[in-house]
């Protein structure tokens, strides 16, 4: 008997892809020309997915931990950068650190005047970490500074001793345009905690000091997490085929190293990315065998944030054209391992939200489209108000059951899932 290939799965995430904006009745999904996806709709079932919790952080790590099957509640390890840190080869968190996101920012006086040091881009930045690593090492032996991409680094505190959520640091995204003295920036819940809130200042008031008379002047240290740690993913799921992660974001790769799955790093994280490698990684992934593959794109929410519609738009077009095209071709022409192609935003964002970036992610469930060949309803098109007619709409599933729905892992189906009572 010939050997029969086994069917393979695709999770296709355009981040903060859903929205609560409409301009003439349109969200920019509905706006924008998403042909490809519109076809895994007419070919598939769509519903509706809760990614986020009332009391948990409303953001991409706590929604696509739980669209892996890991549920938030026990893994999520209070904050991003134990996660991030994971990113960078070579390091480590022990049971006693505690890291913090850093972001290089630019400071007008006290007036935070920009979170990100006017998007500061890596080649400008890691040279500046480096300074800060080298210059202060002497003085604060236990600290250590991490680059990450553009902006975006980690702050290492080894042996702190405190739990995360007895530090409190503000959000350098919420409070641009606030005013803030560095000597004060962190403080503590108890007294253990208040002291390292000390040290903490002290090494962000040398570091601006030695950013002095650099565009980006001054460091911001915010999400304490502990270490993060994960059961393996193929054990996790029960699933023995090869599985990937195509993307750029740093609690991405975290997941990945941590979940021992294989991260393949293409594009950035901003509109700019380049949407045709992502695509082609994907498909190269599945002709290489690989059983599952995640290809997360983060510029549809960094057009949100910065309020361009347009962008977004163009965003979204650019990701059903060079992601979701090739991926649905390729599958058109090898039906025989078709397992299941699954987009699914991981959140909700409103780009015209006031009171910051966390406040425009909203608790809405997202919707989401899957194509299996067996499964079928009569939405024929993939947007927010489309996927309310879907037979998986009448009540939002949880992030935790996506993969069952893709029947990664499991023998479940969205059938099955339709029949229960």
């Amino acid at each position: 008997m010939p050997h029969r290939r086994a069917r393979q799965f695709v999770l296709l995430v355009p981040d903060g892809a859903a929205d609560v904006f409409r301009s003439s009745g349109l969200s920019p999904l509905g706006l924008a020309h998403t042909p490809a996806a519109d076809l895994v709709a007419r070919l598939g079932v769509s519903g509706l997915m809760q990614t986020f919790y009332p009391d948990l952080p409303r953001e991409s790590m706590v929604a696509q931990l739980g669209m892996l099957g890991w549920c938030p509640r026990r893994h999520y390890p209070h904050g991003r950068a134990s996660c991030e840190l994971l990113a960078l080869a070579g390091t480590y968190l022990g049971d006693r650190d505690l890291a913090f996101r850093a972001n290089l920012v630019r400071m007008r006086g006290r007036v935070l005047e920009s979170y990100s040091a006017g998007c500061v881009e890596s080649p400008a930045a890691r040279p500046l970490i480096a300074r800060l690593a080298r210059e202060l090492a002497g003085d604060f032996p236990d600290f250590e500074l991490f680059h990450n991409s553009d902006f975006r680094n980690t702050l290492v505190i080894r042996n702190a001793g405190i739990e995360p959520g007895q530090l409190v640091c503000p959000e350098p995204h919420e409070h641009q345009g606030s005013e803030f003295q560095l000597r004060e920036l962190v403080t503590g819940k108890t007294a253990a905690a208040a002291r390292l809130a000390l040290r903490i200042n002290a090494y962000l008031v040398r570091a601006a000091r030695l950013l002095a008379a650099e565009a980006a002047n001054a460091l911001f240290p915010w999400s304490a997490s502990r270490a993060f740690r994960l059961p393996s993913f193929a054990e996790h799921r029960g699933f023995d085929g090869r599985a990937a992660i195509v993307g750029f974001m740093d609690f991405l790769a975290g997941i990945a190293s941590a979940g021992g799955i294989d991260f393949v790093r293409v594009g950035n994280g901003r509109p700019s990315t380049d949407f045709q490698a992502k695509g082609a990684a994907t498909v190269r992934l599945l002709s290489a065998g690989y059983d599952f593959v995640l290809c997360h794109v983060n510029a549809p929410d960094e057009a949100s944030h910065m309020g361009d519609l347009r962008l977004k738009v163009r965003c979204l077009a650019a990701f059903d054209r060079e992601v979701v095209r090739p991926v649905v071709e390729w599958f058109q022409q090898r039906p025989e391992r078709l397992g299941g192609v699954m987009i699914a935003p991981d959140h909700y964002t409103n780009h015209e939200a006031a009171g910051g970036r966390a406040l425009a992610h909203s608790l809405h469930p997202v919707p989401f489209t899957l194509w299996n060949g067996r499964d079928r309803d009569e939405v024929t098109a993939f947007s927010e108000d489309a996927a309310r007619a879907g037979d998986l709409a009448a009540t939002p599933v949880s992030h935790l059951e996506l993969l069952t729905l893709l029947g990664v892992g499991t023998e479940a189906t969205a059938a099955q899932r339709r029949a229960r009572p």
